[in-house]
């Protein structure tokens, strides 16, 4: 069964991965509807659930559409980060992925994250606790190291495949680059050698050129998407095809008003106008003066009016003659 679910990625070679704030049930059921076929929750603090907080056990919520679907943990308590991975498989989540590699600082100030990557003999207690209580796959995503000064990204995947884990997934960046500059995918070719469970790539994949790019530098098995799928869910259809989708404007809209839509029927209207403030701006990044169609949209109130907003904008003409596509 293990083996099944990670040949399942492999297959599909896109997998959209975990995000914060952003792979929300509404916004994976947008990627699945344009070919993802495999997906992660947002990345779940194992201290939120310990201590039952309200939006992190939201993150446990599933629907019969939003399927395969793997579990991201981030952690440092291996009591802590076990019993959550445990409850995971009980609610049937298909993969349990640890996150070794979030830089953010609210997360490695508690020892989580890339944090793990500065204490290996811990991290390896942890995977090998988790691969030995779980019946569902267990992964590891990495960082290739705490800083230019501390690489240690092939030690580290040593480590995740000798305590058992079904695959890593490695973003060739340190911790200390958060994500500045490029992804380094020869770090990635390096690990691909080392290693003989499957690797996944991540970083600096923003279309299909740069997914077959990747893959075929550096022979992984697929590649995870993360920042290349904001505004752009079709990504997965276009990697799946080998070929940029034409996106008309007015599909384009379409498009918003069903992300809105799914999202109102999610979370209802308030949450729903907060978090699609940012989709939209990566929905409509390509477009001059965003500021004040943003400034527009405040005067959201419900799904009639979004969709009216949505129907007033257009490229060229009197009705937002500040809407023209950007040179």
């Amino acid at each position: 069964m293990k083996r099944d679910i990670i040949n399942y990625m492999i297959k599909n070679k896109a997998v959209l991965a975990p995000m914060s704030g952003i792979t929300d049930i509404p916004f994976r059921l947008m990627a699945r509807k344009f070919g993802c076929k495999f997906a992660f929750t947002e990345m779940i603090d194992v201290n939120g659930i310990v201590y039952k907080n309200r939006k992190s056990l939201k993150y446990l919520e599933r629907i019969p559409e939003d399927v395969p679907l793997g579990a991201q943990i981030v952690g440092s308590d291996e009591e802590r980060i076990l019993y959550v991975a445990k409850l995971l498989e009980e609610k049937g989540f298909e993969l349990v992925d640890l996150n070794a590699g979030c830089p953010a600082r609210k997360v490695i100030k508690g020892g989580k994250g890339s944090a793990l990557l500065k204490d290996p003999k811990k991290l390896a207690r942890i995977i090998g606790r988790l691969t030995k209580e779980l019946l569902v796959p267990v992964t590891v995503k990495i960082r290739s190291g705490w800083s230019e000064e501390s690489l240690n990204y092939l030690e580290v995947a040593r480590i995740i495949e000798a305590e058992g884990a079904s695959a890593l997934c490695i973003h060739p960046r340190t911790k200390d680059q958060m994500y500045r500059g490029r992804a380094d995918h020869e770090i990635t070719k390096e690990i691909v050698k080392e290693v003989k469970i499957p690797v996944f790539a991540s970083g600096n994949i923003f279309s299909h050129n740069d997914a077959e790019s990747v893959m075929e530098s550096t022979g992984v098995s697929g590649v995870f998407i993360a920042r290349g799928a904001l505004g752009k869910p079709w990504i997965f259809e276009d990697i799946e095809k080998g070929k940029e989708r034409t996106t008309s404007f007015d599909e384009l809209k379409r498009i918003m008003i069903e992300h809105y839509r799914t999202s109102e029927e999610y979370y209802g209207t308030f949450l729903t106008h907060k978090r699609m403030y940012k989709h939209l701006t990566w929905y409509l990044k390509k477009y001059k003066n965003l500021n004040e169609i943003m400034t527009e949209y405040k005067g959201v109130s419900d799904f009639s009016s979004f969709k009216d907003f949505i129907d007033s904008l257009a490229l060229e003409g009197r009705n937002l003659s500040i809407f023209e596509e950007a040179k």
